[in-house]
């Protein structure tokens, strides 16, 4: 193993010149921006996305438009009891 990391050594100075980071600094950047990534994808594609949004404003709309028919049927039904109780 200690050979291994002896032999990479030089490779990960390299990479540290190119970006101008330190190794740990670049792997670090890297995964929090990786995980951001996610995290907006999760946002865009997941469960709290545009497109469930959209599909709950639609069955909000359809339950409005139920409920507005299930107040006027109880209405006509209230009235309906009301002359039978009246009748009698």
């Amino acid at each position: 193993m200690s050979d291994f990391l002896n032999n990479i050594v030089p490779y990960i100075r390299k990479l540290e010149k190119i970006i101008g980071l330190s190794f740990k600094v670049f792997i670090l950047t890297a995964i929090v921006v990786t995980s951001m990534g996610i995290y907006v994808a999760n946002l865009l594609f997941g469960n709290h996305s545009l497109a469930v949004l959209n599909e709950l404003k639609s069955e909000k709309k359809t339950l409005q438009v139920e409920i507005k028919e299930l107040k006027d049927e109880n209405a006509r039904l209230h009235k309906q009891y009301l002359e039978w109780t009246d009748a009698k």
